[in-house]
This record gives structure tokens, C-alpha cells and sequence, in this order.
């Protein structure tokens, strides 16, 4: 019985560090952590104004000793040791987007919290330097989009091509990128750190991989901010009954997407001296039915400029100075609609995370969404066409629940209209956690790095610092 105890908490548990007052022999084994991996050694150097290490971890959890893959990780000391509180992980989503570049360039952020945390973020498995995916031919900063007219076997074929391209030139590994495991590893720098618990700070695709370590580890959990939140169940396996609908349709981001552009085209045709004049609706809804073959490109204009306010005014004047031959308010479905590209990390952690419908519930969303949603409707179905029958799925991803126990509420930011990750999938995801307050933001915009307000930074601030305050319920953009 006790040998069986004992397995149990090796695979499952942390070991501790050695009793009080005993010493390790000095070949002893490292001391055991997630899932019985060796816990790693930290061997910090500076490099650039910031702290850098290597981080050896398990490829595969399920044999912690077996291969292994390398992580790039980045710490940024508290400058007051004597005040220091903890370690705040910070993780900018994509996902795919690594932690050590993102953290360098934007760690005035936390301006604020520098005295009293250590700032540490990781290039997630796959990404960055952190044992990087390679696709081949599809290895640059993005994948191309797949080509010919949608729903037709050409374009699905397209969409086929980089999932197998990636799992030729990454192997195994491609099988093993799930941000649950990528939270694993993050346990394991907390034990490698000697910290009892971390707090998290997620932004966009960072909130899922926050919520993961939360669930997955909620006693190491101190506290958690989500800025631009998925929903969770949407992003995993979907609510029963919407398995077969896609990732961003469960997510309703057509919807989001047309409230925040006629909230921009609105105030655009409130203010003075409005380029679309004064029915701005009905002038886009022109501009965008006369582009024809060129519609593409200038749905993914507008979408790049809903992601900040500080866009909006050039895109105005863009949608202006193109024809707009009277429409009658219908847009017709384009045969090559806008489906967006992604880098080839993002596809590799994206597709192994969510359950993806077939190429046939997909063809018929993209008829009913855009139905629906004539602007943005199709390119909202095809987002993550590409992950189809996607070769390589990580048998350790987690798809909930979501409800476990934290010792503080999670700290939900969101913008009002945020065109990518809707508030919506905020106040989805604050009923599934155990405990969440939710703080609107109102902008246009996605994210508090698109759509910066002072309110919120520092309720966020006041957070970290003590969990237990109640911030406030909206905030004022701006700074």
C-alpha cells in the first residue's frame, strides 16, 4: 500500500525538498517534480538588462524521464528584494508568440509591479526558442492562407499541405505541444524557482494558457489576470452540441466583429467631419459589396484596424476613397473569402488544443455565417481550416473543467469591443471559473496592450499586489 501511495504522488504531485535538517547524499537524483520529471536546474545569466536561462523539461509527461526538449526563459528581478512578493508569469498568447522577445519590448507595462515581482515569461514548446516547430516550406512568420475557391476538394487540400509539412520536419514533437503541457512546464520552473505559488498574467490566447496552469495546478495558483479572455469551453471541445461548429464560430466573433465595426463607423459618423459621411453603415456596406475579387484583402484591412482604436481615423479614410456603387445593403458570398493566415506555431499549438470540426461542417458554416454576417461571416468559419484533419494531437491537452478551487478570483480585462476575443467569451469564461470579476474596458480594440487604459492597469496593479481588493467594474479607455 505504501509503495502504491508513494507512485501515485510521483506521478500526480510535486516532491518536496528534503526534511528539515537532512542533507542529500551527493549522488542523490534531482528531486521530482510535475508528473515525476527532474526538476530543472536554472542557470541564470544576463543577457540584455534581463536574466536568461535554459530549461530542460520532459518532451512527453507521461515518461518524465525519457526525451527531452529545451526552453528558452526570461526573468526580470524585483528591484526591491526586500518587498518582493513573488514571481508573475506572463505568457502574450497567440498562440505562438514567444514570452522572452514580447516581455523585453513590453515589460513597461508592469512598470508598476517591477519593485515587488520577478517578471518571468517562456517561449512556449514549439515556439521562439523553445525547440521551435519546423514546417519546411511553411516555416516563415506565417503560413500562407489556403488557395482556390473555398469549399471546393482544391482548397481543403491547400488547407492539408502544412499540417503534414510539420509533422515531417518537427517529428514527434509536434504531437506533444499542448498548452496543458506547456503549463507543466511552467510548474516545473516554479519548483525550479523554489516558489510555493506564481500569478499569471495572460493576454488573448495567454488567458487559455493561464486558465490551463490555474486548473491543472490551482494550489500553486496565487492569483490570475486574463486581459482579452477566450472562452474557455469554446476553445476546447465546445458546448454539447457545438462540436461540429468552429472554434471562432462557438466563440460568436462574427458577432463581436460587426458590433465593433459599426461602433467605429457610428462614432465615425457622430463626429464632425466623418470621410463616409453621415450614414457611415450604409457607405462601408457599398464600399465592401463593390470590392469583388478584391474583397479579401479589404476585410483582413479592416480587421487589422479593429484591433486598436488608434487605426480607426486611416481606415475611415481608406474605406472612403474607394468606390461604392449602391448595394442595396446585400454582400454577396465571395468565392475566395478572406481566411486569415497564421504563423506555423500558432498552428501547431491551436490545432492540437481545440477539437476541430471536418471540412464539411466547415463548408456549411461558411454558408450560414455568412449569411449571417456578410462581411466577416466566412473568413470567421475558415479561421482554423488549416487545422482539419491536422496530423499530430497531443493526447495530454486538457479541455476542462474549469472549476477548480483559487485562492483569489481570477481578475477578468476586456474591452467592451474587441473584435477577436469578444466580451462575451469574457463573462463566458468568469461563470466557468470557481470565482472571476470581470472589468470592461470601453474600447475598441483587443486587449489592454491595443486598447490601453490607465483605470485598468491600475485596477490590475492593485490586484496583483492583493488579490483580495475588489477592482472596479468598467474603466475609461485611455492614459
Amino acid at each position: 500500500m505504501l509503495l502504491a501511495v508513494l507512485l501515485l504522488a510521483a506521478v500526480v504531485g510535486c516532491a518536496g525538498r528534503p526534511a528539515s535538517g537532512s542533507a542529500a547524499a551527493p549522488d542523490a537524483r534531482p528531486p521530482m517534480g510535475t508528473n515525476g520529471a527532474p526538476v530543472p536546474a536554472l542557470d541564470w545569466r544576463a543577457c540584455g538588462g534581463a536574466q536568461c536561462a535554459d530549461v530542460v523539461v520532459p518532451l512527453d509527461y507521461r515518461r518524465p524521464t525519457g526525451p527531452t526538449i529545451t526552453l528558452a526563459a526570461l526573468r526580470m528581478p524585483a528591484r526591491d528584494p526586500a518587498a518582493r512578493i513573488g514571481t508573475l508569469v506572463v505568457n502574450y498568447g497567440g498562440p505562438g508568440t514567444p514570452g522572452t522577445s514580447s516581455l523585453r519590448r513590453l515589460a513597461g507595462r508592469f512598470d508598476a509591479l517591477r519593485s515587488r515581482f520577478d517578471l518571468v515569461t517562456i517561449d512556449p514548446r514549439g515556439t521562439g526558442a523553445s525547440s521551435p516547430v519546423d514546417c519546411g516550406p511553411f516555416g516563415g512568420d506565417r503560413v500562407p492562407a489556403p488557395v482556390g475557391p473555398a469549399r471546393t476538394p482544391e482548397f481543403w487540400a491547400s488547407a492539408a499541405e502544412p499540417g503534414r509539412a510539420c509533422l515531417a520536419g518537427t517529428g514527434e514533437r509536434l504531437g506533444h505541444l499542448s498548452t496543458a503541457n506547456a503549463a507543466r512546464d511552467v510548474d516545473l520552473v516554479r519548483q525550479a524557482l523554489g516558489e510555493e505559488t506564481v500569478s499569471l498574467y495572460g493576454y488573448s490566447y495567454g488567458t487559455y494558457s493561464a486558465a490551463t496552469y490555474a486548473n491543472l495546478f490551482p494550489a500553486h495558483t496565487r492569483a490570475m489576470v486574463l486581459d482579452g479572455s477566450l472562452d474557455l469551453v469554446a476553445n476546447a471541445a465546445g458546448a454539447p452540441g457545438t462540436e461540429r461548429v468552429p472554434v471562432d464560430v462557438r466563440a460568436a466573433v462574427s458577432e463581436a466583429w460587426e458590433e465593433a465595426f459599426g461602433v467605429a463607423l457610428d462614432r465615425c459618423a457622430a463626429g464632425p467631419a466623418c470621410p463616409l459621411g453621415p450614414d457611415a453603415r450604409a457607405r462601408a456596406t457599398d464600399v465592401v459589396a463593390a470590392a469583388g475579387p478584391s474583397s479579401a484583402d479589404l476585410v483582413a484591412r479592416i480587421d487589422r484596424a479593429l484591433q486598436t482604436e488608434g487605426r480607426l481615423p486611416g481606415l475611415m479614410r481608406s474605406l472612403a476613397a474607394l468606390p461604392a456603387p449602391p448595394s442595396g445593403g446585400r454582400i454577396p458570398l465571395p468565392a475566395t473569402p478572406w481566411a486569415p493566415e497564421h504563423s506555423p506555431s500558432y498552428l501547431a499549438i491551436q490545432c492540437t488544443d481545440s477539437v476541430t470540426p471536418s471540412a464539411a461542417d466547415m463548408d456549411a458554416a461558411v454558408v450560414s455565417e455568412q449569411a449571417a454576417h456578410p462581411i466577416i461571416g466566412a473568413s470567421t468559419a475558415l479561421n482554423h481550416a488549416m487545422c482539419v484533419d491536422w496530423p499530430a494531437i497531443d493526447p495530454d491537452r486538457y479541455l476542462g473543467p474549469w472549476n477548480a478551487p483559487l485562492a483569489a478570483p481570477a481578475l477578468m480585462v476586456n474591452s467592451r469591443w474587441d473584435p477577436t476575443t469578444p466580451l462575451g467569451d469574457a463573462r463566458a469564461t468568469a461563470s466557468q471559473l470557481s470565482a472571476a470579476h470581470v472589468l470592461v474596458v470601453d474600447a475598441i480594440g483587443h486587449t489592454t496592450l491595443d486598447a490601453p487604459s490607465r483605470c485598468a492597469a491600475e485596477a490590475y496593479t492593485a490586484y496583483l499586489l492583493d488579490p483580495q481588493v475588489t477592482p472596479p467594474e468598467q474603466c475609461p479607455a485611455g492614459l
